[in-house]
């Protein structure tokens, strides 16, 4: 009986079993044009995407293909898809999810330009006929797919509106409350997957699918971060820090970095990112990312300083190769400089690959697994040397951990670089055949049918020497890490077709930018070095031009460090180290490092025959063997050069003298112009100027925009002449809102008139644009100090003589301390006193003087002033009552700050020369009525009978309101409304007393200077009439 009833109710489990009504499988309607129908595949009904994407789902899925080859999303489209049978299909199948990929036939020239205003409307009518038939549908739109550039409608306009068209269908999923997805990221950077650059293959098809199931599942395989988030890594300090991993869809994950935490919810397209708030640098920390079902953990993290070094081969080219590894290797042991390196798989060598590597390459798998190193001698030896050397230079002077990501490939060329959206759009033919066009050079794709094989299949294979390959493979996987900036030696493979390179180079710069979210950020890079082939002067000066076009770069010189014979030369310790010193002078604001050697500025035509050349960081300039200046040479006519002569006249200055008689007008000077040179000119730092053509121009009068008059100018007697020379003015519409100031760099000897003016003639120019700084007078020239550029404050200072002939000769003193601007100076007793002004940006009670009998003493501080800090004050020589020699300083003011309220001075200090230097008070100046006058802005000079003369400076009531509390119309008003000074004030310091020798309104300024002629006649030059408004007025007075 128990066995019956057993066997009873196992039959009845078994009826109900059997009678249970099936699951209903879950519909999936694939809606598109011929990418969803699998057109080109040739077995579209096993490897169309639908298809594909059936056997991922499994059994408990039904996928339908309704796509239609060439149908538009526009109803008003050429084939609308709306009139299809396999729309109204798709509608019948009543899906319950509903993937539609369309738009792509829509950017063809006969539907775009007409009817892309129903594209939205079109799109969103669609998506409602899907509900209407099953209402809880599930509907994914993917954005459009690829268009390559070798279709034949890419450069009629498909580029432009296709991306118009993947705006709108991001406007469509926001507005309809869809899902988004993009078929364009799987074919990306897979180009030979869509033979006819449209239409995917089945391999193509399949990353298709693959995007499609991790939506509808939202499996993208769990928690995962980009290779180079590791164990030992460094992480950018003092920037905010964004990691971007992936995750299954809708995880929460939570990232963890010393004290910080925070969290994110995955998309629906397996995507997550957090920010990190900046952080110092830092070592020994960890970090956590998990995303509640896997943790990973990296340890020992440092925050530092991390650059990236990118390239061809001479940036590869290994430490343990160099002249100098034995001498480096006892400074590789360095914890903190770590190096995340990237190898390829396989070597460009000329054999061919086995069919394993080809296939990793097709699949983008270039680069070996990395990982993070702390340096030592095993790790290091394998290391770029020039990234090492830069590395290094960086730990030594920046005091924090510093990581290197090396990527360099070489012979691989700056195509190679280029993001393939840029290139695309910026130089789409060169993506065209790209193993036989001529934009690529031709031992590159040599080298590339060496490695794949040359018949026509193997041309289908992918190469590292690929446009936009090692974008692909080694640049977007880094892409969002936080990095410093990159330097980059590469230019070899391109040598050939400079005019390709100027526009590719560019590119490559934009498409780091793009992928590091960095629109500013420094790239360094190396100008080619000396080798014996023909196109590379021509190449190195385009490098050289680049370099001043290209905003945010620097370039490096290496021409004294090649090799005739071999395109990798062994000495890559002054590499690195010239890479260093741009990165700390540029990124880092160590602007007391030179960062290059002599760079040409300008040519001008200065005498028959003879060329005056320009040059910017030129102090010290000299021969790097002690032998005349060679290579330097002159031509007419481009291509008929001859040799001449160099000869240094001032750290800027070269004169150029043509040996050839009959080359009387030189439109044409070149330097270094050998494939390889042996150019000897250098800077005080022993760095190497670079080689270059420059045309030769006729040596202008004067500065466009002086003509407007400058005030904050350096000036004084040199030579027997009168000198002005910098300055800045507003040389158009000076009060619109915004107008910019300029500066000038002219060195100009005055000639006074009749009429209150002078004659100006262009004598020279100093090493930059400069003003606001202090001149002094000595026997021996005018000594300029100090001052701002247009973008920094300096510590420069020069002496300016006048050579027989006329020219100006600026030889550097010994640099300030600190920069220094707005400080007045004077001269006595042999020695230049500077005081005052802004020192390292704040307002300052400093006293500096130099010896200039000594000059290897430098610049000694003496006791500060006592009281406020004074910018803008004016500083004279002469003696006290006594007849001891002595400094007055008087006038001068500072603005709020550091807690200290705004503060205007009128009072006197004297300083004594003679004895411990003290400080004391000295009348203040007093007008007519024996009320204070602020001398503040104005200038004051010594005659040669020990009396001061002070003219020109701020009204105290007018000017200290405005410093406490600037009105929003200060500067609208007239003239007059200021109240400058227009006295002429003369201290005698037997006396002790000020007397008021004239009221002459012509002196009613600020920022003027002045100089004193050996006859005792002063010269009143230039300032301001009121804020913004210059003068070119030049007032003499004599007592």
């Amino acid at each position: 009986m128990k066995k019956l009833l057993t066997a009873l109710l196992a039959g009845a489990a078994l009826t109900m079993a059997t009678t249970a009504p099936a699951v209903a499988k879950v519909k999936v309607a694939c809606v598109g044009n011929s990418i969803t129908y699998g057109a080109t595949i040739p077995d579209r009904e096993r490897d169309s995407y639908p298809s594909q994407l059936a056997r991922m789902l499994g059994p408990d899925y039904e996928v339908g293909n309704f796509g239609r080859s060439g149908a538009t999303l526009m109803k008003r489209g050429h084939h609308p898809y709306n009139a299809t049978k396999e729309c109204a299909d798709a509608k019948n199948f009543a899906g319950d999810i509903a993937v539609i990929h369309l738009g792509v036939n829509d950017t063809d020239p006969r539907d775009w330009p007409d009817f892309s205003d129903d594209f939205v409307n079109d799109y969103v009518e669609l998506i409602d006929s899907l509900r209407a038939r099953n209402p809880k549908v599930r509907v994914i739109i993917a954005n459009i797919s690829p268009v390559r550039t070798t279709h034949y409608r890419w450069r009629s306009g498909t580029c432009e509106w296709r991306d118009s068209a993947r705006a709108c269908v991001a406007d469509v999923a926001r507005l309809t409350g869809s899902e988004l997805i993009d078929f364009n990221d799987p074919l990306l950077d897979r180009q030979q997957l869509m033979a006819d650059g449209l239409h995917p293959n089945a391999l193509g098809a399949s990353l298709l699918a693959r995007t499609v199931y991790r939506a509808i599942t939202g499996n993208y395989g769990g928690l995962k971060l980009p290779q180079v988030w590791g164990d030992g890594m460094v992480i950018q300090r003092y920037r905010p820090v964004t990691v971007n991993g992936t995750a299954d869809a809708g995880t929460t994950v939570t990232v963890t970095l010393g004290a910080n935490k925070v969290t994110a919810v995955t998309d629906n397209r397996g995507r997550w990112s957090v920010t990190l708030p900046p952080m110092k640098e830092a070592t020994g920390l960890e970090m956590t990312v998990t995303d509640g079902h896997r943790r990973l953990a990296f340890s020992d993290v440092a925050v530092g300083e991390v650059w990236l070094a990118s390239g061809q081969s001479n940036m590869e080219f290994a430490t343990a190769h160099t002249k100098t590894f034995a001498a480096d290797s006892a400074m590789m042991d360095d914890p903190m400089l770590r190096l995340f390196g990237m190898f390829p798989r396989a070597y460009t060598t000329p054999a061919q690959w086995p069919d394993s590597v080809k296939e990793r390459i097709d699949s983008l798998d270039y680069y070996l697994p990395a990982h993070w190193d702390k340096l030592d001698v095993g790790s290091a030896r394998r290391m770029s040397a020039v990234a090492w050397h830069f590395g290094r230079v960086l730990r030594d002077s920046l005091k924090v951990p510093v990581g290197i990501i090396c990527n360099a490939i070489g012979g691989s060329g700056t195509e190679a670089w280029v993001d393939i959206e840029v290139m695309s759009r910026e130089m789409p033919e060169v993506l065209v055949n790209w193993r036989r066009n001529d934009y690529i050079q031709k031992w590159v794709q040599q080298r590339a049918g060496e490695n794949t094989g040359t018949d026509e299949a193997s041309l289908a294979h992918r190469h590292p020497y690929e446009p936009t390959y090692l974008f692909a493979t080694g640049i977007r996987p880094l892409a969002g890490f936080p990095i410093a900036g990159a330097i980059w030696y590469q230019g070899e493979s391109n040598a050939n077709n400079i005019e390709v390179h100027e526009r590719l180079f560019p590119l490559v710069v934009k498409s780091f930018r793009r992928a590091f979210n960095q629109p500013e950020m420094p790239f360094l890079f190396a100008q080619l070095s000396s080798l014996n082939r023909p196109s590379w002067p021509k190449f190195r000066d385009s490098q050289r031009r680049l370099a001043q076009t290209v905003p945010g770069t620097a370039m490096v010189v290496t021409s004294d460090k090649g090799d005739s014979l071999d395109v990798h030369p062994t000495d890559k310790r002054p590499v690195g180290e010239r890479f260093a010193r741009q990165a700390l002078h540029r990124v880092y604001s160590m602007t007391g490092i030179v960062p290059e050697g002599p760079s040409p500025v300008k040519a001008e035509l200065s005498a028959p025959g003879e060329v005056t050349l320009t040059f910017a960081n030129g102090h010290g300039m000299h021969s790097s063997d002690g032998a005349p200046l060679r290579t330097f040479e002159l031509a007419r006519y481009d291509g008929r050069y001859s040799p001449a002569t160099a000869e240094i006249v001032s750290d800027n200055i070269i004169k150029i003298t043509s040996t050839n008689m009959s080359e009387s007008q030189p439109r044409y000077v070149r330097y270094g112009w050998q494939p390889f040179t042996r150019a000897n000119l250098v800077n005080a730092d022993n760095l190497p100027a670079t080689t270059f053509k420059l045309p030769v121009s006729e040596a202008p009068t004067s500065e466009p925009g002086i003509e407007a008059g400058v005030s904050a100018a350096f000036a004084g007697m040199a030579s027997g002449r009168i000198i002005r020379a910098g300055g800045c003015n507003f040389p158009s519409n000076p009060m619109a809102p915004g107008a910019q100031k300029k500066f000038y760099s002219g060195i100009y000897a005055l000639t006074p008139g009749d009429n209150g003016q002078a004659e100006a003639t262009l004598i020279g120019h100093l090493p930059e644009p400069m003003a606001y700084g202090a001149s002094a007078t000595t026997p021996e020239g005018l000594v300029i100090i100090g001052g701002t550029s247009a973008s920094e404050p300096l510590r420069q200072v020069a002496m300016i003589t006048v050579s027989d002939d006329g020219e100006a000769v600026v030889t550097p003193l010994p640099s300030l301390p600190e920069a220094v601007d707005n400080m007045a100076a004077c001269y006595a007793g042999g020695f230049v006193y500077v005081a005052g002004g802004n020192v390292g940006g704040k307002p300052s009670n400093e006293l500096l003087c130099l010896d200039l009998g000594d000059l290897s003493k430098g610049w000694k501080a003496l006791a500060s002033f006592p009281g406020n800090p004074r910018v803008q004050p004016v500083l004279a020589a002469s003696t006290d009552a006594k007849g001891h020699p002595c400094l007055y300083l008087w006038g001068g003011f500072a603005g709020k700050g550091d807690g200290r309220e705004a503060t205007l001075n009128t009072d006197g200090l004297c300083y004594q020369l003679s004895g411990k230097g003290k400080w004391s008070a000295a009348p203040a100046p007093v007008d007519r009525a024996g009320e204070e006058v602020s001398l503040g802005g104005g200038i004051a000079v010594t005659l040669p009978d020990g009396r001061v003369v002070a003219m020109g400076g701020v009204n105290k009531n007018v000017f200290l309101e405005a410093l406490r509390n600037q009105a929003p119309d200060y500067l609208s008003h007239p003239v007059e409304w200021y109240r400058f000074n227009g006295r002429v004030m003369v201290f005698d310091p037997a006396a002790q007393t000020w007397t008021v020798a004239a009221d002459d309104e012509a002196t009613a300024r600020a920022g003027a200077a002045a100089a004193v002629t050996p006859d005792a006649e002063i010269l009143l030059i230039g300032g301001e009439l009121k804020p913004r408004i210059r003068t070119t007025a030049v007032s003499a007075i004599r007592l």
